[in-house]
């Protein structure tokens, strides 16, 4: 969500008084930055960014406030009465790499489509407030994003030479949510839609995600690395029960001295760190990562794995774990801001470690979530808000069946947010992808060399799906 996804809370680029805090970020920072190592020599000028001016509330007609959202498009390849295509921004600046590769491109490149990729409210530079306070953020919300899509289609189509274009929207991880949920609010508007990797039910008690993690080192790691993985985190848990052991992990794993690792929510931090590296690796990777990551001793780097571990003092070099200088540090980040006030408010997606059919202890509570949620938000950021917004969702989008046709629901089976996903097709029409092997999203990237038969195939099937859904058809069913 996606990622988005909260799989940890805090992404590299954070820094506050000499603390650095480290994590994977958000799927957009990641796709796009992957996608953009594949381009040569791209011609930049195709691209045009835009602005288009939004509602604040477009659910009052009283206030009248408004704000600029940024939007890219590209018309190069697009010839009359042919398709629209529109990227649906996420939870993290908008990106015109989705205009020059990956399976939009390819499907706008068959098909002679125009192609628009959306930002997010409140994400990038779209910004309805500067101030990020919860009164300002009470307009974030994926009802008030599909609104502001919406709007924009609108627009899009009013334009006399796109009046007979069929519309498309993609998207992933969250913003493949919001793919199929534009699919379910504005049916008059969207003709079909791409939701690859996108988490559609709303959970408070995410136990599934650290599940599907143990699984894929479970299946894809050589003979004992899981109950090494356990034995490390057994053992973590073990030096915490007494106050020699506690000293004893601040040496070995260069812990500041002025840390209190005796508070829960600093021992929480720790052990979210260390299972950050293998959720890292599960969301993203492939049976190679994994297996490369158990035989180095789980010491391998991959890919923006830099510096992955959640505080370093770079002043006292030594590793810093306190609950509230997190929350300084994460204020101090918009995106990361805005993407865990969703959590609060709309979807939970807790990733907790309360299951006990993982190796990593059950050492993360929810209760730490909702200890992040009232202290950044305030104290009626509660359990009960984030039961309120979870239940809500559900009940407006449909959770894991929700009402809609001429959608694909595209899952990679290593991809931990799958556990949240439409893994059954819900009607011939609104059919569910399982790709074996892949992770989070790989289906939105271009064919490339080194991927494997059953990837490529994926894409070509959904490639066929749309085109038939759309009227470009006359293609063979892969």
């Amino acid at each position: 969500m996606l990622f988005l996804c909260l799989a940890v809370v805090l992404f590299n680029t954070g820094r506050t008084n000499g603390l650095s805090f480290h994590s994977f970020g958000n799927e957009f920072e990641y796709i796009a930055t992957e996608m953009n190592e594949s381009l040569v020599n791209f011609d930049t000028s195709a691209v045009k960014t835009s602005w288009m001016r939004q509602p604040v509330n477009h659910f009052d007609p009283i206030d009248t406030r408004t704000w600029k959202m940024r939007y890219f498009q590209r018309h190069d390849m697009w010839k009359p009465k042919k398709p629209i295509y529109l990227f649906l921004g996420g939870e993290g600046p908008a990106s015109p790499v989705f205009l020059k590769t990956g399976i939009m491109y390819d499907l706008a490149n068959e098909t002679n489509g125009a192609m628009f990729a959306s930002e997010h409210r409140y994400y990038g530079k779209s910004k309805p407030f500067q101030n990020f306070t919860s009164e300002n953020l009470a307009y974030l919300s994926a009802r008030q994003a599909l609104a502001d899509s919406a709007r924009l289609l609108k627009l899009i189509k009013s334009m006399p030479k796109f009046r007979s274009s069929k519309v498309v929207v993609v998207g992933g991880s969250y913003s493949g949510n919001l793919a199929a949920w534009m699919k379910l609010l504005y049916p008059e508007l969207v003709d079909a839609a791409i939701a690859s990797s996108a988490p559609v039910l709303a959970k408070k008690y995410f136990y599934e995600y650290l599940e599907t993690v143990s699984d894929d080192f479970e299946q894809y790691g050589p003979a004992g690395c899981w109950d090494k993985i356990a034995a490390m985190f057994s053992r973590y848990e073990k030096l915490f029960q007494s106050d020699d052991g506690i000293e004893t992990l601040k040496v070995e794993e260069n812990i500041c001295d002025s840390c209190d690792m005796s508070k829960s929510e600093n021992r929480e931090l720790f052990f979210m760190e260390k299972a950050s590296q293998f959720m890292y690796r599960a969301q993203y990777g492939n049976p190679g990562v994994i297996k490369d990551y158990c035989e180095s001793n789980f010491t391998s780097n991959f890919r923006k794995v830099k510096n992955q571990n959640l505080i370093w003092n770079e002043r006292s070099e030594c590793y810093y774990y306190d609950f509230d200088e997190m929350i300084v540090s994460i204020r101090s980040i918009d995106w990361l801001t805005a993407w865990i006030y969703q959590t609060c408010t709309e979807f939970g997606y807790f990733q907790t470690g309360s299951s006990d059919d993982q190796p990593f202890t059950k050492n993360i509570s929810v209760e730490f979530y909702y200890r992040m949620c009232t202290k950044l938000f305030g104290p009626d950021f509660n359990e009960e808000r984030v039961d309120r917004g979870v239940r809500d969702s559900n009940k407006l989008y449909g959770g894991l069946k929700p009402n809609v046709s001429h959608v694909v629901f595209v899952n990679g089976d290593m991809d931990p947010w799958s556990r949240l996903s439409v893994l059954e097709d819900l009607s011939y029409e609104s059919p569910a992808k399982i790709i074996s092997q892949s992770s989070h999203c790989r289906d939105l990237f271009s064919d490339r060399e080194s991927d494997h038969e059953e990837l490529k195939d994926a894409r070509a099937y959904i490639r066929y799906l749309i085109k038939d859904w759309i009227g470009e058809g006359n293609y063979k069913k892969p």
